[in-house]
């Protein structure tokens, strides 16, 4: 019977434990060819309500979002990431400033021109902070690696 009890509440902590882990933010990836040479890479973050996270471009204040490519010598990555999505700009007492942040969905594309037409991979890392109106979780990172073919 103790080990019952024991096999019992060892559950119950391993379910809270994972319980208590938010991720209110789920990421897919995606390439679209545009020519022979040159893809438009698709970011796009599902957020649940209440959350938001920040654009790519606050300053002083919450965590914005970053994405970073690994080198890959057949790729060559051009300009900054474009954000499409309600884009809502507000003071937040929390940071003492402006900020700007999307909720429900937002895309960042990014073009991508190949060396020489043919199938390889892009890989990289996003960076992010998800706020809601109480509190923020601690920043989050997310790898990709997406086929251009």
């Amino acid at each position: 019977m103790k080990k019952m009890v024991i096999l019992f509440c060892s559950i119950a902590f391993v379910l809270n434990v994972n319980a208590q882990k938010l991720n209110p933010v789920k990421w897919t990836f995606e390439a679209v060819k545009k020519s022979d040479k040159q893809y438009e890479i698709q970011i796009t973050a599902a957020i649940e309500s209440p959350w938001h996270i920040y654009s790519q471009f606050v300053k002083g204040g919450p965590i914005p979002t970053k994405i970073t490519y690994k080198v890959n010598p057949l790729v060559q990555v051009k300009g900054t990431p474009k954000e499409i999505g309600n884009l809502e700009k507000k003071f937040d007492k929390n940071f003492n400033t402006d900020v700007a942040y999307f909720s429900n969905k937002v895309q960042f594309t990014q073009l991508v021109n190949l060396k020489v037409a043919s199938k390889t991979k892009i890989a990289g890392e996003i960076e992010y902070g998800v706020c809601n109106e109480d509190k923020c979780l601690p920043p989050a990172k997310a790898s990709f690696e997406i086929a251009l073919q």
